[in-house]
């Protein structure tokens, strides 16, 4: 939550925002909307600092930087009509961003201008920024165009890896509405028999699409154990028509921003994902995925309100619903309401098709409350759902597994580490919690060793599986062995005290104080306040009570 000192300076300002005639040739207006913007973008206000940076730029022109102030704050409050304004003022002054030139052209595609979207595209290719996404761009204005043939577009365009994985999936949708319906669903049907990750938004598509004209197709393609598939399935056999198609340019382009700004995320605090996202939201409201990319990327900037308002958009028969509710649900944690998250979480877990994924919310939301017996309980019945319907799933087991450990029984959960491995021998996460469980809780140090070394040689670069390893290696008097993976741990993670003080406790033990004393400060950096208290007696007295 941000503090609340600055919603009170911001109420304070108020009363001297002023119109821009009024701040022409004002310094101290102008300064005092300045801060006005500032602080209202901090308190988490994207509207107010928008309108505020938008009286400075009409104030001043010439302003480049202002100018891109207005047109970032513009785009990340939603307010399409001023970001338009801006990103004109930029492009006059020559500042304009590359995805400056997607709003344009996302204006003269929502326009249907298809002459001056082509030439924006040009415009876009000559700057070597987007050129990846021409080809689908291209070709979906040439469906709105009828101008073309679109698929031939793609086919012809840029071969690159990354452009492939765009004009792969747009290939498919676009084949649904320009001449390509049987080979489009083949190509469909050959990704979803591959698992492949990005299937299920194509399959929600294609089968909406479908809907309309033969739900017996359209549910054919929604076979899958995903809560989307299922929601999806049920709207259709109440005889009711699934929304979510893409068989216009303007959806089409939406479904391409929204996916690239899902791609290039990273911690979220880019503003370009962000702006891709809320393109995406302009030229299709009604795209959910792009409604969701949003609030996501508006609650990891600091804008939880703004997030949760764009979320309450999505309608609760939409098959993506669930997943909006979830992203409320952890914005709704993350700003510290963990109790009206717990009610909702409930609410939904009660009703006659609640499902697992119901119940593995309600035991992570209880989890964070730390009530873990509690917690247990919720997982248990996700369980159970698994059961009901032949379908056990091992990361249900692990959850419980760790709630009953944090509940101070390790036995019943080292049972359900067990059997979650039973299920799927091939999960590196379960075998380590298993193995460091035995470690840390007096068990066979043999079997532990067996665990943690098979979860390491399932994914060696997982810094806190080399961590288990390194600590194992350590307690069973291999220090060399310890060192090693240590090392390998706090390479991977160097921000993690505990790794840092388990190498310290190596070092010590091969003989090596300098280096330990080393370690255990750089733990000290991190450290909680019972890790401090450890580690300055090591740091005064080493592990033997002798000092230096």
């Amino acid at each position: 939550m941000k503090p609340p000192y600055i919603a009170l300076v911001i109420a304070a300002l108020t009363p001297w925002s002023v119109t821009a005639s009024a701040m022409v040739g004002d310094t101290r207006s102008e300064m005092r909307e300045y801060v006005h913007a500032r602080l209202a973008d901090a308190a988490g206000l994207p509207d107010t600092a928008a309108n505020s940076y938008a009286q400075l730029m009409a104030a001043t022109p010439g302003d480049r930087r202002l100018a891109m102030r207005t047109y970032r704050q513009a785009l990340t409050a939603g307010n399409f009509g001023l970001a338009g304004q801006a990103a004109q003022q930029l492009d006059r002054l020559g500042a304009l961003p590359s995805d400056g030139a997607l709003l344009l052209l996302s204006q003269a595609v929502a326009g249907r201008d298809w002459a001056h979207a082509n030439a924006l595209c040009d415009r876009i290719g000559k700057e070597d920024v987007f050129t990846f996404l021409l080809p689908v761009v291209r070709a979906w204005i040439a469906v709105g165009s009828g101008k073309g043939n679109p698929l031939q577009i793609i086919d012809s365009g840029d071969k690159s890896q990354l452009a492939g994985t765009y004009a792969r999936e747009h290939h498919i949708l676009i084949g649904m509405v320009a001449g390509g319906e049987a080979a489009a669903l083949a190509d469909l049907r050959a990704l979803v028999a591959q698992q492949d990750v990005r299937a299920l938004r194509l399959q929600l598509a294609v089968a909406a699409l479908l809907s309309k004209r033969d739900p017996a197709a359209a549910r054919s393609l929604l076979e899958g154990r995903a809560p989307e598939l299922a929601a999806a399935r049920a709207r259709l056999d109440a005889g009711k028509a699934l929304d979510g198609a893409i068989d216009t340019p303007a959806l089409g382009i939406s479904e391409l921003l929204a996916q690239l700004a899902i791609d290039v995320k990273g911690d979220g605090k880019s503003p370009v994902s962000l702006q891709l996202a809320r393109l995406a939201t302009y030229l299709a409201p009604s795209n959910a995925a792009a409604t969701i990319a949003t609030a996501d990327l508006l609650s990891t900037n600091g804008y939880q309100d703004a997030a949760l308002t764009l979320l309450g958009r999505v309608p609760e028969d939409n098959p993506l619903f669930e997943a909006a509710r979830q992203v409320r649900t952890e914005i709704l944690v993350a700003k510290g309401e963990s109790r009206m998250a717990l009610a909702e979480a409930r609410k939904m877990a009660d009703r006659p098709d609640a499902d697992a994924a119901n119940f593995v919310e309600v035991g992570s939301i209880l989890n964070d409350l730390g009530q873990s017996v509690e917690a247990a309980a919720a997982f248990q019945k996700a369980i159970d759902y698994d059961n009901a319907h032949g379908q056990p799933n091992w990361s249900h087991l692990f959850l419980k597994a760790g709630a009953l450990d944090r509940a101070g029984q390790w036995p019943a959960a080292k049972d359900l580490l067990r059997e979650a491995n039973r299920i799927d021998p091939g999960q590196a996460i379960v075998l380590n919690y298993l193995g460091y469980g035995m470690l840390e809780h007096g068990d066979d140090l043999a079997e532990a060793q067996v665990c943690i070394e098979r979860a390491s040689a399932l994914d060696p670069s997982d810094a806190a599986i080399s961590d288990s390893l390194g600590w194992l290696y350590y307690k069973r008097g291999n220090y060399a062995g310890a060192v090693a993976a240590l090392e390998r741990a706090v390479a991977a993670d160097p921000a993690e005290p505990v790794m840092h003080d388990h190498l310290g406790d190596a070092y010590w033990s091969s003989g090596r104080r300098l280096e330990a004393r080393y370690a255990w400060r750089a733990a000290l950096v991190r450290a909680d306040k019972d890790q401090s208290e450890k580690l300055q007696h090591k740091l005064q007295d080493g592990l033997d009570g002798r000092g230096y």
